[in-house]
């Protein structure tokens, strides 16, 4: 229910509760002033002499009669009203005195008078016709006021936007930002799945005031699309990039590819790039090189016995592109050591996976393997070769 409807339901009830108090309590005051007139007026009208000491029975019949008529006489007009009186046109007559009728038509009040030792019962008529101003002033009245109130106090929002409120609170806005951005919304553009949401936020840690922006960005039906890895590298481009949102789209949807450039001495994943320089890139190289010739399994050699052969392989490519040359040395005179791939492969990594993270690290890292001795370790990038490119 929209809330012109719910202010409209409220006016409707408030104003029919509102006359139904009024002209209740009014009816209820009405009564009891006329029988309490009436009851002194009778007082001091009604003689003894016209009842009998005995039970339901008056000596003067026709003399009470003649009394009540007179009495009759004397209430034409008892009750004066005004313009604003919930009721007018009112008529009081006295019906009976102690089972002795005194004017025509049923009684709606009634009362005792003590009279010659014994409670007379004395019925009344009270006749008013409603008066429906009051109830329209102040149906106006409570209407003015609802409207005063729409006017002054913020508008109720619905439970969608009750929630994206308690949401953004949690991301860091006050109360009453948070209410003002997402009341200015629809229900319906609040709407959003998981990868639209984790896509919101980032953009609001760039941009923590354009939500409604931010929340019309996220509504592209590609980002709606995003899920997994997808939408980690779509994350991680808003975390490199915060705002551009159609770059990380781009890198989202983007083929995973490694390309290590030997001559630039430079490594770029899937696009982006990894400041792996040195000696390390040239051990992920040799990795990538292995891969891409076949299954890509390198074996670690044994503790105490190095690989020359490796070495020497590696050495060379090192040399071809302007290694280190202690580093070189040491791979042709001792050989390539179990310690020194371990230590290359744990740099390789923290490099990778400063830049990309862990989860999405995984793939352009190291899968490990037991050789087929069932001693030593093996090891090679789990990234297909199809996605690999050396040059140089």
């Amino acid at each position: 229910m929209s809330n012109r409807s719910w202010l409209l339901l409220g006016w409707l009830c408030g104003s029919a509760l509102l006359c139904v108090l009024v002209y209740g309590e009014n009816r209820a005051r009405l009564e009891d002033a006329v029988m309490e007139h009436v009851r002194q007026h009778l007082a001091l009208t009604l003689s003894e002499a016209h009842f009998s000491s005995a039970d339901n029975e008056v000596n003067d019949v026709e003399g009470l009669a003649h009394v009540g008529a007179q009495i009759n006489a004397a209430l034409a007009g008892l009750v004066q009203t005004r313009w604003y009186s919930p009721r007018d046109a009112c008529v009081v007559a006295l019906v009976s005195v102690d089972g002795v009728a005194v004017a025509d038509g049923p009684a709606n009040l009634a009362f005792s008078l003590p009279r010659n030792r014994l409670q007379r019962e004395i019925e009344l008529r009270l006749g008013c016709a409603v008066n429906a101003l009051p109830g329209l002033l102040l149906s106006a009245l409570l209407g003015a006021v609802f409207l005063l109130l729409a006017r002054v106090l913020p508008a109720p929002l619905a439970a969608a936007q009750r929630e994206w409120a308690a949401v953004l609170q949690d991301w860091g806005y006050p109360a009453a930002d948070a209410r003002r951005e997402v009341a200015a919304l629809a229900p319906g553009e609040l709407a959003l799945g998981d990868s639209q949401r984790a896509c919101l936020r980032r953009l609001l840690a760039h941009d923590p005031g354009g939500f409604r922006a931010a929340l019309q960005r996220v509504r592209d039906p590609r980002v709606a699309a995003l899920g997994g890895e997808r939408l980690g590298w779509c994350l991680l481009g808003l975390e490199r990039d915060p705002g551009d949102l159609p770059a990380a789209l781009a890198l989202a949807e983007a083929q995973d590819s490694a390309r290590i450039d030997l001559a630039a001495m430079s490594l770029h994943l899937r696009g982006l790039a990894v400041s792996l320089t040195g000696t390390p890139l040239f051990y992920y190289a040799w990795y990538a090189r292995q891969r891409q010739a076949g299954e890509g399994w390198v074996t670690n050699p044994a503790s105490n016995r190095p690989d020359l052969k490796v070495g020497a392989e590696i050495a060379a490519l090192m040399t071809a592109h302007g290694g280190h040359g202690r580093a070189i040395n040491d791979l042709e005179q001792t050989g390539l050591k179990a310690r020194t791939l371990d230590q290359n492969r744990n740099k390789i990594k923290d490099e990778i996976v400063a830049v990309l993270g862990e989860e999405l690290a995984t793939k352009y890292l190291f899968e490990v393997d037991r050789h087929e001795d069932g001693i030593h370790q093996r090891y090679r990038l789990r990234l297909d070769s199809a996605c690999i490119e050396v040059l140089g």
